[in-house]
């Protein structure tokens, strides 16, 4: 039986023994059939057996090769999601970038905008602050700048001086040679008081050909110096190419705050006081207001003369011309 169990058996074999055993028992042939039975049975056992082992195998390689395919397909699905993901992160890397020249693009029109909105606003500014012929400052301009000058020399208890200048027949200067050329008797004038401005000075244009020029830490004596050495440059210059013998002069007011106080409005009515005493006595002149230093018979000469510190004082004007002048 061991042996018989060993044989390889087929299904036509089982077939057989079962024809044989149905044959002995019809002829009853008792042991012949019995034999043929146990043989039959032997063979049907081991057909199926094989037939077992075979389906077990084919069953076990069809699920090796599934599991394979599944394998194969993850994998792939992996490839896929990893290729995707791939993408994904390229398109958010091009994304990125975008963004950060959509930002940078925003950022340059936002600093573009911002800088010609300030250039604006400078220009403006200074269209606010300076009178458009001359570059100087204009008359509410320098105001307010005289006055918080004012102010921090009466804080300090420092000197300072206020200038009135006015051009000596100006409206026939205009009405003669036009308006063009008196344009330039302007610019002349207020070049020829730049160049001996300080920064710390107060220069503008107060309407028409009327100038003023606040000096702090000024004496009287050092101002009168100053005001006669551009009245003479004033003087000596020229209209133009176009009109050389042209004359230009100017008359001189002066006050300070050792008599007229600190209130810009009280110096301004004393120098002007003083600039009219100067027109009033023939043009062409520096006039102070009367000075506590100065009594009936005191001459502006003679403040000037015993002022040991007046040529010191006016080298300081020489040498250190205004921001104004430079612009």
């Amino acid at each position: 039986m061991t042996t018989n169990a060993n044989r390889p058996y087929s299904e036509s074999t089982a077939n057989a023994y079962q024809v044989l055993y149905e044959v002995d028992k019809k002829m009853g042939d008792s042991s012949s059939a019995l034999a043929n039975l146990e043989k039959y049975v032997v063979a049907e056992e081991g057909y199926l057996s094989r037939l077992s082992a075979k389906t077990l195998a084919y069953q076990i390689v069809k699920q090796k090769v599934l599991a394979k395919k599944l394998q194969i397909d993850g994998l792939d699905k992996k490839n896929k999601i990893l290729t995707l993901q791939g993408e994904l992160d390229r398109q958010a890397a091009e994304t990125s970038r975008l963004y950060i020249v959509l930002l940078l693009l925003v950022l340059a029109t936002i600093a573009v905008w911002t800088y010609r909105i300030k250039r604006s606003q400078l220009r403006f500014m200074t269209l606010a602050r300076r009178d458009g012929l001359t570059g100087i400052f204009n008359r509410q301009h320098f105001v307010n700048e005289a006055e918080l000058q004012l102010h921090y020399c009466r804080k300090s208890s420092r000197d300072a001086c206020l200038v009135l200048i006015d051009l000596d027949h100006f409206k026939a200067v205009n009405d003669t040679h036009g308006h063009a050329v008196g344009d330039r008797v302007l610019q002349r004038a207020v070049a020829a008081c730049k160049a001996y401005l300080r920064s710390t000075d107060i220069f503008g244009r107060l309407g028409g050909e009327e100038f003023g020029i606040l000096l702090p830490e000024c004496t009287l004596a050092q101002v009168l110096v100053l005001a006669e050495q551009i009245r003479v440059k004033i003087a000596t210059a020229s209209a133009g190419e176009d009109a050389p013998d042209i004359p230009i002069s100017a008359s001189f007011g002066i006050s300070s705050v050792v008599h007229s106080g600190y209130e810009l409005r009280q110096l301004l009515i004393h120098a002007d006081e003083a600039l009219y005493r100067a027109k009033r006595e023939g043009r062409n002149r520096v006039s102070i207001i009367n000075h506590p230093e100065c009594d009936n018979s005191t001459t502006r000469d003679d403040l000037v003369d015993g002022n040991p510190h007046v040529l010191q004082g006016t080298s300081t004007f020489r040498s250190a011309p205004s921001e104004q002048a430079k612009e």
